[in-house]
């Protein structure tokens, strides 16, 4: 029987690219369904879905669970002289780069092109940290043509002129969500044995790209942030997983509900605190905004509470009342933090 080492290599090694196939033709090939391409964010249709740019400049594609993760990465970064061949990289350095620049610039063009390549940097470590913890396929989109210099990405972006898919498999054998540091390898999977204990940082205090680009904001812009910010993480996926719609109206449509800490982040004193299932509810957007404010909370029965400020006829408007609570009696490790919230955040006069 071959060894795993044995195995690899059935692919040869595909030439540098030297022609420009869409990014949505080469999706096709690594079986990823694109049919969305076909419309805009808002719902209307393009003519030649293959010039969709909102999704043909991303360097990262996230389909269905049953689709492989598809990462565009530069020809010339890979390993290929290595065995077995691998892609090693760290989003965080580059992501401190692109802050570090943004400090310096003050033109409104300079720092959309920065901002829009941080967002580019972190949803595709993201897509690696996905690979990583549901030990997915990723197939690699290659790319070759003009990388720009780090000081001058707020000016100018790289210049593609060639992409190709390459044929063969590949698995995130290493990732550390707290260094950043990863490793792709080419055609081998990730022995069942490794330890999976390196996954991502769902903590923002642990990120210090993250720490440094609010480090200077106010505390409302603060908050804001690191609540989006753990909002579209695993903290989320876990708050889906755990009550399966809006924790009070159990609506299911996932994209507008909001991942809230029942205990703000800033106050948690643990990582535990901080990331911790048990301090959290998912909640539609409006539930959301009141029991942020301490305008509504809830007792150790999980039955609503309303503030005093909180007018019944604005509760109405919003579609609340008083017979309202959260729809599972089984998830007693919540009632520290509803009592936190109730003593620290309800607001009682």
């Amino acid at each position: 029987m071959k060894s795993a080492m044995e195995k690899i290599n059935a692919y040869s090694i595909p030439p540098i690219p030297v022609k420009k196939e869409p990014v949505r033709q080469l999706l096709q090939l690594a079986e990823v369904d694109v049919s969305e391409w076909a419309f805009t964010k808002d719902g209307d249709e393009i003519e030649n879905p293959n010039d969709n740019i909102g999704r043909n400049t991303n360097w990262s594609f996230v389909g269905k669970d049953s689709e492989p993760i598809v990462l565009c990465v530069w020809y010339e970064l890979i390993e290929w002289e290595s065995y077995p061949i691998r892609f090693c990289g760290n989003e965080y350095h580059h992501q401190r780069t692109l802050i570090d620049l943004a400090g310096t610039k003050k033109g409104k063009e300079d720092l959309s092109r920065l901002n829009t390549k941080i967002r580019q940097s972190r949803l595709f470590h993201q897509a690696i940290y996905r690979a990583f913890r549901d030990r997915k396929m990723v197939r690699l989109i290659l790319v070759d043509g003009d990388q720009i210099a780090p000081s001058e990405a707020a000016e100018k972006s790289s210049k593609v002129r060639a992409r190709g898919l390459d044929p063969a498999p590949w698995y995130v054998h290493e990732f550390d969500g707290t260094t950043g540091d990863f490793m792709i390898v080419r055609e081998l999977e990730r022995p069942i044995q490794y330890e999976d204990s390196a996954v991502e940082s769902d903590d923002p205090a642990e990120d210090p790209v993250f720490q440094t680009a609010i480090s200077g904001l106010d505390d409302t812009e603060r908050d804001a942030l690191i609540k989006a910010r753990v909002g579209q993480g695993p903290f989320r996926d876990a708050l889906i997983e755990r009550w399966k719609g809006c924790s009070v109206t159990g609506c299911a449509f996932t994209d507008v509900l909001i991942a809230s800490h029942i205990k703000p982040w800033s106050k948690c004193e643990t990582r535990s605190e901080r990331v911790g299932v048990e301090n959290g509810l998912l909640l539609i957007p409006n539930l959301d905004k009141l029991f942020d404010k301490g305008l509504i909370s809830f007792d150790d029965n999980f039955r609503i509470l309303f503030s005093p400020k909180l007018k019944d006829g604005f509760a109405q408007m919003l579609n609340v009342d008083r017979h309202m609570r959260l729809k599972s009696n089984a998830h007693e490790d919540i009632r520290p933090f509803l009592e936190w919230h109730r003593q620290n955040v309800f607001q009682l006069q």
